[in-house]
């Protein structure tokens, strides 16, 4: 099973191969949810995460998984993730 910080490692080094389209300043933040096949972490810009400036809002349709088996980084429609994604419980995420 893969640590929470080695999917940390994986979302990092997915974001390096492949940047986000977003305003502002990437930031991954330290409240991600989980179920018992993936984990969803929390990303967006820090403008909005972390300074509360809602034009920094991210409005797609991007879920980012990372299973907890093989720390493999998928990037799935959100919309047709919601069941499972209000399934999930949160998990504390914070950098290592």
């Amino acid at each position: 099973m893969v640590t929470i910080q080695e999917a940390r490692r994986s979302l990092e080094q997915h974001f390096g191969e492949h940047p986000p389209a977003i305003s502002g300043h990437l930031h991954i933040g330290s409240e991600w949810y989980e179920d018992a096949d993936d984990v969803l972490p929390t990303w967006g810009s820090r403008e909005y995460l972390v300074d509360g400036h809602v034009q920094f809002n991210r409005n797609d349709n991007l879920a980012i998984f990372i299973a907890k088996r093989t720390g493999e980084v998928r990037r799935e429609a959100y919309i047709l993730n919601l069941d499972k994604i209000d399934a999930m419980t949160p998990v504390d995420a914070p950098d290592a």
